[in-house]
């Protein structure tokens, strides 16, 4: 384990797009936020694609995922950005631009990402997997009706890596470290 980490350490599971699809994602969300009162963009050092949260993990725990990402981890390919959405549907916190898996090679990842952490830590997901990409965040009473989104970008892309991540939030919004990265194919870097 890399970097001695304390107990309780805020951690998720996510899939790396190319640094010109998150750009393309900052640029689309900086676009839209000109007009948009109260929509914070989502830096492009923080786009990704999640594949589990974990919530508040011990050392040993962080551990344990490592372990189950580098024997579950693989090429992802055939993926594209889609349409804009806000997530959640009833009270909408972000903005995301939804993810096409024209192969299914995401959602089996994904899958088995999740089986491998229910074995290893227990771990179960408690809604359907939606796999997204958030380009923008608001706060609490923000209302979306009304607004008109532009077309997103049409990006065709592969997965680069797979990466467990700290969450360090702060007023200024979250903050991500990148605890263990496992290259598509190349296990843990």
């Amino acid at each position: 384990m890399k970097g001695g980490r304390q107990p309780g350490t805020r951690v998720f599971v996510a899939l790396d797009p190319p640094a010109e699809v998150r750009a393309e994602a900052e640029a689309w969300a900086r676009h839209l936020a000109r007009s948009t009162q109260g929509l914070r963009v989502v830096p492009a050092r923080n786009s990704h694609i999640t594949l589990a949260f974990l919530g508040q993990r011990d050392e040993y725990e962080i551990d344990q995922v490592a372990t189950a990402i580098a024997e579950t981890e693989g090429p992802v390919g055939g993926l594209s950005l889609g349409a804009p959405v806000w997530l959640p549907r009833r009270r909408p916190r972000s903005l995301a631009l939804d993810i096409h898996d024209d192969r299914g090679e995401l959602k089996a990842l994904q899958a088995r990402i999740a089986r491998a952490l229910g074995e290893s830590l227990g771990w179960k997901e408690s809604r359907p997997y939606r796999a997204h990409l958030t380009c923008g965040r608001t706060g609490r009473g923000f209302d979306p009706s009304g607004l008109r989104l532009p077309v997103s970008p049409s990006i065709a892309f592969e997965s680069e890596a797979v990466t467990l991540y700290a969450s360090h939030l702060s007023p200024e919004g979250a903050e991500y470290e990148a605890i263990e990265r496992f290259e598509a194919g190349a296990g843990a870097q």
